[in-house]
């Protein structure tokens, strides 16, 4: 059980690390509590090394420990790493607590690898990469990794259904939590590179927001009202597996024509290898955005699909942003332009005259992104460090941002 003090101590760095310096007075002003609480709590961080006193708004030189002045986090006090499991792309990254990159990396990765090959190869990464940083393990607050499928809100593991089939029933985040000594906090790609979109990117004053992450396969991350949307047990958003063609090809999850075997990059690259032959996904997106008309019509087509199934949720959330990230995202307008016709056409039009549709302002990395956004705010509820697999939040369903 987290005593009072880790829990004040934790509320403390979250409002630092949300709103950037505070004095102490405001402080106990955001977080409804006495300023000698507060001061209380600072002088623990401050033992504790975690925060430092600050520079004023005009960044003049203040008066060290004098009661107004400002405390801001030593980002360089703890750090952060993330892993995502890409649909195409393994990147991890260590960061420090305002999110600056120290080391980052990324390398081809098999969504049919074996999952304990796919963590040693992970935890072999992140061990040479904290080396190389020359960073100090005790100062690693918590390590976030995404992964392509749902993650169950209670137990932290992969449902059946995942792209990731062969990983079902292996505990992800307690094998990398014993390999790398560390605690370590999983939850779907989706959703996460949600959460960083309506932090750092292009959902940051959305009251709705649609993320829709094509690759591989299709993701979607739902933000309402600054929450991330997860659904009773962690499954909302599986808009890869909504039936398209009843009588279409056999998806992953063992349904037939499901949208994800229609329009992953893996179908449309297949589908144009009749008549370009063996061709890559970057090639096939490559052509696509350079007017390629083969390449152009499988993207196009894509998008098409997507949009209409994007309309119908415009219907069901009423959205102000829809996102679209992914690799099949280099494609650009040629993807792009025929996903917002098509949800425009298939939603009523009071539900999509007002949304404003465009790439992911994070790119590739808003994944990897979320996954330091989620460990940190996890590492905040856990604030004693553990190192087998950390409790779940209490409330499964939505995800609070920093």
């Amino acid at each position: 059980m987290t005593s009072p003090k880790l829990r004040l101590r934790a509320r403390v760095l979250d409002a630092l690390q949300q709103f950037g310096p505070r004095s102490r007075a405001d402080l106990a002003r955001e977080l409804g509590i006495s300023r000698a609480t507060a001061a209380a709590a600072v002088k623990d961080l401050l033992a504790a090394q975690l925060v430092e006193d600050g520079m004023d708004a005009d960044a003049q030189p203040v008066r060290i420990g004098r009661p107004g002045s400002p405390v801001r986090i030593r980002t360089e006090a703890a750090y952060l790493i993330g892993i995502d499991f890409g649909r195409l792309t393994l990147r991890i990254g260590i960061f420090d607590l305002a999110y600056q990159a120290i080391r980052e990396e990324a390398w081809a990765f098999d969504i049919d690898a074996p999952a304990e090959a796919a963590l040693d190869r992970a935890a072999e990464h992140v061990e040479a990469m904290i080396t190389a940083a020359g960073i100090a393990r005790d100062k690693i607050r918590a390590v976030g990794v995404g992964v392509p499928g749902p993650v169950d809100a209670a137990t932290g593991m992969l449902h059946a259904g995942s792209i990731l089939a062969s990983w079902v029933g292996t505990d992800v985040p307690g094998g990398l939590a014993r390999r790398l000594d560390l605690p370590v906090y999983m939850d779907n790609d989706a959703n996460l590179g949600a959460l960083a979109e309506m932090t750092f990117g292009g959902a940051k004053t959305a009251k709705v927001a649609l993320y829709v992450l094509l690759s591989v396969g299709v993701g979607l991350g739902i933000v309402i009202n600054g929450r991330v949307f997860r659904g009773a047990s962690g499954i909302a958003g599986e808009l890869g597996h909504v039936v398209t063609d009843e009588r279409g090809a056999i998806c992953r999850c063992g349904s037939r024509g499901c949208l994800e075997a229609q329009v992953s990059v893996n179908a449309l690259r297949n589908a144009l290898q009749v008549s370009l032959g063996q061709i890559t996904t970057d090639d096939m997106l490559r052509l696509a955005a350079e007017g390629h008309i083969g390449a152009g019509r499988v993207v196009a087509d894509a998008g098409a699909m997507v949009g209409r199934a994007v309309g119908d949720l415009c219907n069901y959330f009423n959205p102000d942003v829809v996102l679209v990230g992914g690799e099949l995202m280099r494609a650009g307008s040629v993807l792009l332009n025929p996903l917002r016709d098509a949800m425009q056409r298939f939603s009523i039009a009071r539900a999509t005259e007002h949304v404003r549709i465009a790439p992911g302002a994070l790119g590739e990395r808003a994944e990897l992104l979320g996954t330091l956004l989620f460990a940190s705010e996890k590492a905040r509820q856990n604030p004693s460090r553990p190192t087998a697999r950390p409790a779940q939040t209490e409330n499964p369903s939505c995800e609070r941002t920093i």
